[in-house]
């Protein structure tokens, strides 16, 4: 018994170790299958992570950078595991590297050769000069040529001067005070020109350095010296300073003086010659000698301790502690750094798992969508690489227009996934910030009032509401963090005013955006259909025209379909501009279609049943033809191409049956083309065709009978498979039945009768 009990348990054993392995590579089936079938979502996911682990800060860490000077620290003490410099603020290191260039006095080497050379030029000039105006004869236009040959441009009025030798001595010759004048003018030129050489003239001008250095350096015959540098002047300076040199002389009168100005200039030139390659070389070196640090925090010691006020000198500490350890990782070489970008990976996809993983539950539709999920994933860009932008700037998060991403992700799906988007993006940006989910707390508070704002966009000044709504909700929540974190009145006004200005840009990049993207990835937003639901559509003033009754049964669907869209949360605006267009085929052959048929004409009388199903075939058809023409939307043309769905023609099949018997006439001959319902909103207006039509042959519009009308058409597209594309329920179809109800008998409603008033008069 035992031996058979053993045999029997083995043969169990391995029965049940084959249905394990069987349901092992079940599963294995699945999750392959649905890999494939989210592939898009799943590896979208993970380049989109890698994208942005690549704009989280890798230089330097953002461990501490959400703390604030005042606030009070709320965690546990920190103490250096290590000793570390405290390096200075940016501001005080580039207040130490222009100090540093400062103090390095440009570079300048004298050359003696200048004056040398000037003053002998001097002397030559006075003495060809000195032999003109000698000479016996006198002629105004030699003593011009001379001087002219000399640099030097006298006016008319100094050749006078020169030749009246007016301020030589009491005796002598015309000629002789001639010379006396000249000389002494010459004289007193030499001597500022000799003070000017001595003191030094620098090639460039003073104004050249800013800030004015204290000191120049004088290189000279090997030796170098360093002079004050108030009393060594560039020429433009120099120039400016002769008159007053001269006049303090007190040898010359005011034209002597002139003519002495303009001979000066003549023979003043640089000599000391400015060495900028040197100057520059030393401001590198004592740039480089500044030191990056300022202070030191030993191993063991407390840097902050928990309940603490944090001050400045905190928050550097803490920010050099935080650099301190970024800088002992980089030095562990190529794995460690590899392994810190896959730990920035792992964050970020671990963030956005939230978004995907909702996708792939709720929305299977867009997880399934490479456009779609492309759009959502550039989204999600926009915000990360604005937040990298504002933390290399050092700018405040709260410019971080989150809220835009929101707005456009809701107003192209909807509120599930725009909210799914909101919580994602601000978790983000408050990573990127160095785990500061202050930022991200206020985001996603801000993200969700702008979502509600532009849940349902009816009129076209959805930006201002939004503007005002978005405003409110950055005020509320700043004023409630920043009273929590002991702000002070200041900086609560400062980050009103951030968020006055994100409040004010976001629904307008939100706006610009949405038309861009619009229009590149052919998706229909509301404020598409808003300009499609206009009655004065080209096709609808058309199909008024030519179809007036085709155009009031659209109009009829519309209402129903709304309706019926509000009663299940699905998109009723996008019900009733599809409703609206949906037999814009019929404008081909109107009269062929019995809305449009005048009493007693009936053009189908005189066709073959096949030649009627194929007309009715074709408004499908040629509806998404007049679509296409007119540059609808595709989820509007979609309406026109499912509302009818693969559903049977009954009448003329049933009258072809007639005449041909019941083998004879396959029923694929007489079904529209289809394809069915694939969304909810086109669904329900095939329903909603279906009873429009039908309850307008109804000759007692009565409750019960349009409650068993509604029905049956419900019950009959349900059973025969055209609703199994599209995501309806069974409780959605109750509700849309209701709903249809509702309207039909509002529609239907007796009125009472007036007195002598005829009943065949009394309206619907």
């Amino acid at each position: 018994m035992n031996q058979r009990f053993d045999k029997n348990s083995g043969k169990n054993s391995l029965l049940n170790g084959s249905k394990g392995k069987e349901r092992r590579a079940n599963g294995g089936r699945e999750w392959l299958k649905a890999f494939r079938r989210h592939r898009y979502l799943l590896l979208g996911g993970i380049i989109l992570a890698a994208f942005i682990a690549i704009l989280f800060p890798g230089e330097k860490s953002y461990q501490f950078s959400s703390l604030r000077e005042g606030r009070v620290y709320i965690g546990p003490e920190i103490i250096a595991s290590f000793t570390f410099p405290v390096n200075k603020s940016h501001e005080e290191y580039q207040a130490d590297l222009r100090k540093a260039r400062a103090e390095v006095a440009p570079v300048f080497d004298r050359v003696d050769s200048v004056a040398e050379a000037q003053l002998e030029h001097l002397e030559l000039f006075v003495q060809r000069a000195g032999m003109v105006l000698r000479s016996g004869v006198m002629i105004a236009d030699e003593v011009s040529r001379v001087f002219q040959e000399g640099g030097i441009i006298l006016s008319e009025e100094d050749i006078v001067n020169l030749m009246s030798g007016s301020a030589g001595g009491e005796g002598g010759s015309q000629e002789n005070r001639r010379g006396y004048q000249l000389r002494a003018i010459a004289a007193a030129v030499e001597k500022l020109l000799r003070e000017s050489y001595t003191a030094g003239i620098l090639s460039v001008e003073r104004s050249a350095f800013s800030p004015l250095p204290a000191r120049f350096s004088i290189r000279y015959r090997g030796l170098e010296v360093f002079e004050n540098s108030e009393f060594i002047l560039g020429l433009h300076e120099l120039r400016q300073q002769v008159p007053e040199k001269l006049r303090i002389s007190q040898q010359l009168d005011d034209a002597q003086s002139k003519i002495g100005y303009k001979m000066a200039l003549a023979f003043l030139s640089p000599n000391l010659i400015y060495d900028q390659a040197e100057t520059q070389t030393r401001m590198e070196e004592a740039v480089a000698l500044v030191p990056l640090a300022k202070d030191q925090v030993l191993a063991g010691e407390r840097i902050i301790d928990g309940h603490e006020r944090i001050t400045r000198e905190h928050i550097e500490k803490l920010n050099s502690y935080a650099a301190a350890k970024t800088e002992r990782g980089e030095g562990k070489g190529l794995i460690s750094r590899l392994l810190h970008g896959l730990g920035q990976w792992g964050n970020s996809l671990f963030i956005l798992s939230i978004l995907l993983f909702f996708l792939w539950q709720g929305r299977g539709e867009i997880a399934n969508a490479p456009k779609q999920l492309l759009l959502i994933a550039l989204i999600v860009l926009l915000p990360a690489g604005l937040t990298f932008l504002v933390t290399q700037l050092n700018l405040s998060p709260l410019l971080i227009p989150v809220a835009a991403g929101a707005m456009i992700i809701t107003i192209f799906f909807d509120v599930y996934v725009g909210l799914l988007y909101a919580i994602s993006v601000s978790l983000l940006v408050g990573a990127m910030r160095g785990n500061e989910f202050g930022i991200a707390y206020i985001s996603i508070f801000v993200s969700a009032m702008a979502i509600l704002s532009v849940s349902r966009v009816r009129t076209r000044n959805w930006v201002l509401r939004s503007m005002g709504v978005v405003m409110a909700a950055y005020l509320l929540s700043i004023t409630v963090h920043d009273l929590l974190n002991y702000q002070s009145f200041q900086e609560i006004l400062r980050d009103w005013g951030l968020g006055f200005i994100n409040g004010f840009i976001s629904p307008i990049i939100a706006y610009a955006l949405v038309l861009l993207l619009e229009r590149t990835f052919h998706l229909t937003t509301d404020m598409t259909l808003l300009e499609l639901s206009d009655l004065n559509h080209p096709l609808l003033r058309q199909l008024a025209l030519q179809a007036p009754g085709t155009y009031h049964h659209s109009l009829s669907v519309g209402n129903l379909a709304e309706t019926a869209a509000e009663a299940i949360g699905a998109n009723a605006l996008l019900a009733r501009v599809g409703a609206y267009y949906h037999d814009i085929g019929k404008l081909e052959k109107p009269e062929y279609f019995v809305e449009n048929q005048m009493r007693g004409r009936n053009p189908q009388e005189k066709l073959t049943p096949t030649m009627s199903s194929l007309i009715l075939q074709n408004h499908v058809r040629r509806g998404a033809e007049m679509a296409a023409q007119y540059h609808l939307p595709p989820a509007v043309s979609a309406f026109i191409e499912e509302h009818h769905g693969t559903s049977l023609m009954h009448y003329f099949y049933q009258k072809a049956v007639e005449q041909k018997g019941e083998g004879a006439v396959p029923q694929d001959e007489f079904r529209y083309p289809g394809p069915r319902p694939s969304i909810r909103e086109s669904a329900i207006v095939m329903l909603a065709d279906a009873v429009e039509a039908t309850s307008r042959t109804l000759r007692d519009p009565s409750y019960s009978r349009i409650k068993n009308i509604v029905d049956q058409i419900i019950d009959e597209r349900f059973k025969s498979g055209e609703l199994d594309n599209s995501p309806l329920t069974l409780q959605d179809l109750a509700r849309i039945s209701e709903a249809f109800q509702k309207t039909l008998n509002a529609r239907f409603h007796r009125r009472i009768p007036y007195p002598n008033q005829n009943t065949d008069d009394e309206g619907e």
